[in-house]
């Protein structure tokens, strides 16, 4: 049995191409809004006050393994 994936060439419409763009844009707000948040929170929870290498470094550990241990 043969599938028609002839859709697979299919070009999107402008209106759909603009539409997806904004969705993508929308979508790497809210990460970027989350990420902004999970920062304060953990300068918050840490008492960290001003933000140096070593003090970026040390929260992005915490979110990176809070981010593995959010997808098991």
């Amino acid at each position: 049995m043969t599938q028609d994936l002839s859709y697979m060439n299919e070009q999107p419409s402008e209106a759909q191409e603009q539409a997806i763009q904004e969705a993508i844009t929308r979508e790497c707000m809210n990460a970027i809004i989350l990420y902004l948040e999970e920062v304060a929170g953990t300068m918050e929870k840490q008492s960290i006050e001003t933000l140096n290498v070593p003090t970026l470094r040390a929260m992005a550990q915490e979110l990176r393994n809070k981010n593995i241990n959010n997808v098991d």
